[in-house]
């Protein structure tokens, strides 16, 4: 009997050192990929995926900045732009993303950089209470690595979300498989002006109607507002767009357009509204789809848009198709 007790306890010890082992080894392992992957993000351009980002939080010095999501990236085609007003100019657009996201990516340029100009592209219900929040995740390899804008974000989370934010393999791991395989293999090209238009359909995409409309919602707004104090602060200019839709909203100008154009006014910020535009109304071959112009319907935007512009600085000319 005196054996078998001796026997279980030495099991229970051996288990016990093996879980403590494999504790020690994740711990060792989570310490050096967090080591690893923070100097490769600092001294390094990441590819693939993260390339876009990684420029727009480290690189882009460009006198007019454009933030948003693909209602700009597809959108705004940053040649035109730089060819009427004789400034530098960068497409910033990130896919899928919206007004939080877009007011961190703000404050990270501001943190490095003055542009003389920033153009923050919004769809028409954009600030909605019922609209994505975006794919904020995608911002977790830059914590702590002192962009003050996403620590403030991530640290307020709470419970296990807080605790998790502490382990290296679970916030890199959007990204240290892909750094491997780009180390070895990458052939993604991403334009150098960021810009990345769309294609002409197969078929042409039909006028949608919309009747119910969303409601704007206060932190949204409140974010919109941030964002042009800030700028204000740093002698920025600031203006707010709405690119072209093939969206009809039967109703006029949507709750979510006006509660922005109301913010725009009490702080004489630009506010341009194409998104209802008639010519685009008339002319559908211009777009990919509902939501996105095609090369073409950008070349033409694009146009439009550096007009506008051009009456911030008094020298607005006459636009050609």
């Amino acid at each position: 009997m005196g054996n078998s007790f001796t026997s279980n306890s030495d099991i229970m010890k051996k288990v016990i050192l093996y879980i403590f082992g494999i504790i020690l080894c994740l711990i060792v392992a989570d310490f050096t990929l967090g080591v690893c992957c923070k100097y490769y993000i600092k001294n390094h351009d990441l590819k693939g995926r993260y390339q876009p980002l990684d420029k727009l939080i480290k690189k882009v010095d460009s006198d007019i900045i454009l933030i948003g999501n693909s209602g700009i990236l597809n959108s705004v085609n940053p040649k035109i732009i730089e060819d009427s007003l004789s400034m530098t100019c960068y497409n910033g657009g990130i896919t899928g993303q919206s007004v939080y996201f877009f007011e961190t990516i703000i404050d990270c340029i501001l943190q490095r950089h003055t542009p003389k100009m920033l153009v923050v592209g919004l769809r028409p219900e954009e600030v909605g209470k019922n609209i994505g929040d975006g794919i904020y995740d995608v911002l977790k390899p830059y914590y702590g690595m002192g962009y003050t804008s996403i620590d403030d974000h991530f640290n307020k989370a709470s419970g296990i979300d807080r605790l998790l934010l502490h382990s290296n393999l679970l916030r890199y791991n959007t990204i240290w498989v892909r750094v491997l395989l780009y180390m070895l293999y990458d052939n993604t090209a991403y334009p150098e002006n960021g810009f990345m238009p769309m294609n002409k359909p197969a078929i042409i995409p039909q006028l949608h109607h919309i009747q119910e409309y969303e409601e704007p919602f206060n932190a949204k707004l409140e974010c919109i507002e941030r964002m042009i104090q800030r700028c204000k602060a740093r002698n920025v200019d600031i203006v707010i767009c709405f690119p072209p839709t093939l969206s009809f909203f039967e109703q006029g100008v949507t709750p979510c357009v006006n509660a922005v154009k109301d913010l725009c006014n009490r702080y004489a910020t630009p506010c341009f509204v194409d998104y209802n535009n008639e010519y685009f109304y008339n002319h559908p071959e211009l777009y990919y789809d509902t939501g996105h112009v095609n090369k073409d319907g950008a070349d033409i935007y694009s146009k439009i848009l550096s007009n506008q512009l051009h009456h911030i600085y008094g020298k607005a000319k006459a636009i050609i198709y």
